[in-house]
């Protein structure tokens, strides 16, 4: 399956290159765990970065792919883990490396590329999701595939004739897998934008 949604993202970014305007987008990501995975690691992550490729298909709709790394860590003392029959009690370091590789639709409130304009969106596809939890000596990690969607609000702000400032607001949902949790966290979303 997720052979598939990264085939069909793979060819959606390079056709996007036919399109007659495109716009990439290249920003700093921060990140908030909200649910299951706020519960396992509730630290803000200042550690992201989104690359975004859209091609306009109309004046007012684009289609392409993002693809997006956020890390989230935090230090617990005195936490207890178990695993199976064993059961440690300690300072655990917990991380989450999470890579979303989508595949995304978008609607502009106009279609002047030269004004600020709004617009909303979301993506949906492949979510490679690593888990870690370190406590002494001992490490268990969940490393998994996750089908995932991701509703998305954002402004696009002219500061130049190719160039926009960019803010979004993503929503990640990644549904779980095996024996992993739903993960989901809100991204902000701060760069600059370019196209032709």
């Amino acid at each position: 399956m997720m052979k598939y949604i990264l085939t069909i993202l793979v060819a959606l970014l390079i056709s996007s290159a036919g399109y007659s305007q495109s716009l990439y987008s290249m920003n700093y990501t921060m990140s908030m765990g909200t649910g299951d995975q706020g519960d396992y690691i509730s630290s803000t992550s200042f550690r992201g970065m989104t690359f975004d490729g859209r091609g306009f298909i109309s004046d007012q709709f684009s289609m392409g792919g993002l693809f997006t790394w956020s890390t989230f860590y935090e230090k617990l003392g005195g936490a207890t883990v178990s695993e199976g029959s064993l059961t440690l009690t300690g300072t655990q370091y917990r991380y989450i490396n999470a890579f979303p590789m989508l595949l995304t639709a978008h609607y502009y409130t106009s279609d002047d590329p030269y004004s600020t304009r709004a617009y909303l969106g979301g993506g949906l596809g492949a979510y490679k999701i690593n888990q870690r939890t370190n406590i002494g000596t001992y490490s268990f990690e969940d490393r998994e595939w996750h089908f995932g969607i991701s509703p998305e609000v954002g402004v696009l702000i002219p500061i130049s004739m190719d160039t926009q400032f960019n803010i979004s607001l993503k929503y990640h949902y990644a549904f779980k897998a095996k024996n992993t949790i739903n993960y989901s966290w809100f991204g902000l979303n701060v760069g600059f934008a370019w196209g032709d």
